[in-house]
C-alpha cells in the first residue's frame, strides 16, 4: 500500500509549484467539483504534464489558461474572466445584496412612518366633536 502512494508522490513532485499553481486554478472537466490538481483522473494527469510542458517552453500562466479555455470552455476556469457578460457573476451578487439593504431601509422608514402616525395624540375640538355625535348609550344618532 505505501508503495501505490509512493509513486504518487514522486509523480506529483515532477511537477513545479508553479504548475500545481495553474492546475489549480482549473476545472477537472471529468470530475465534478474537483481542480485538475485535486483530481485523480487520467484526463487530470495528462493536464497537470502539459501544464509541466507548457511551462518548461516557456509560455505564460495566461497563456496556458486561454490554451484549456479555448480547448474545453470557460467553464473550465475556476475564477470566471473579469470581463463581457461574466461582470454579472463578479457584480450581480454585490447588487442584490446592495438593492436588498435598499428595500429593508424604506421598510422600516415607511413602518415607522406609519407608526408614527397612529400615536399622534387627538386633539380637543376632535373629541368634543365625536363626544357631541355620540348619545350616553354609546350609539351614534
Amino acid at each position: 500500500m505505501s508503495f501505490l502512494f509512493a509513486g504518487a508522490v514522486q509523480a506529483e513532485e515532477a511537477l513545479s509549484p508553479e504548475a500545481l499553481e495553474i492546475a489549480n486554478q482549473l476545472n477537472c472537466p471529468v470530475c465534478q467539483g474537483q481542480s485538475v490538481r485535486d483530481s485523480n483522473s487520467e484526463l487530470a494527469r495528462q493536464m497537470r504534464q502539459l501544464i509541466q510542458q507548457k511551462l518548461d517552453t516557456g509560455e505564460s500562466r495566461e497563456e496556458i489558461l486561454q490554451y484549456f479555455a479555448d480547448r474545453y470552455g470557460v467553464s473550465v476556469l475556476r475564477e470566471p474572466p473579469r470581463q463581457g457578460h461574466f461582470w454579472v457573476l463578479w457584480w450581480g451578487p454585490v447588487v442584490g445584496l446592495a438593492a436588498g439593504i435598499l428595500l429593508l431601509v424604506l421598510y422600516f422608514r415607511r413602518r415607522d412612518a406609519a407608526a408614527s402616525g397612529i400615536e399622534e395624540p387627538v386633539a380637543p375640538e376632535e373629541l368634543r366633536r365625536v363626544e357631541q355625535l355620540l348619545e350616553p348609550e354609546g350609539r351614534v344618532r
